[in-house]
């Protein structure tokens, strides 16, 4: 049986977490759409890119395990996911008119997120 050297399972490991980002860009199956607001689209924004930064900067300390810091990074790509979605929609929104507010289609993640960092009014 051949033996792995820690050079080997330092290239897996890394090969393994980027096959997880990959996973984490996709979205999954729409579970909620949220209506936002034009003049609301910069605070969800801001809070979004705070708390992304926030995350990123507990990621970057040192003490976390390996389980802590994959949790983590999770969550920041999720955030990511969900601020390019209510950009796009946002701009779609930008192109009509009489446009006061755009909807947002989530994942089960995605709004368990959304509606921690924002408040969110259940219609």
């Amino acid at each position: 049986m051949e033996r792995i050297t820690g050079k080997e399972t330092v290239k897996n490991m890394e090969y393994l977490v980027k096959l997880l980002h990959k996973e984490w860009e996709r979205s999954g199956r729409t579970k909620a759409e949220v209506s936002i607001d034009i003049a609301d689209k910069k605070a969800a924004e801001t809070r979004l890119a705070e708390e992304i930064q926030e995350r990123q900067g507990q990621l970057e300390a040192e003490g976390m395990d390996f389980k802590e810091c994959m949790e983590l990074s999770k969550e920041n790509f999720v955030l990511l996911r969900l601020a390019r979605k209510i950009k796009k929609a946002a701009e779609w929104a930008g192109r009509r008119e009489d446009a006061v507010s755009f909807t947002v289609e989530m994942d089960k993640e995605e709004y368990k997120l959304f509606s921690t960092l924002i408040k969110v009014q259940e219609a």
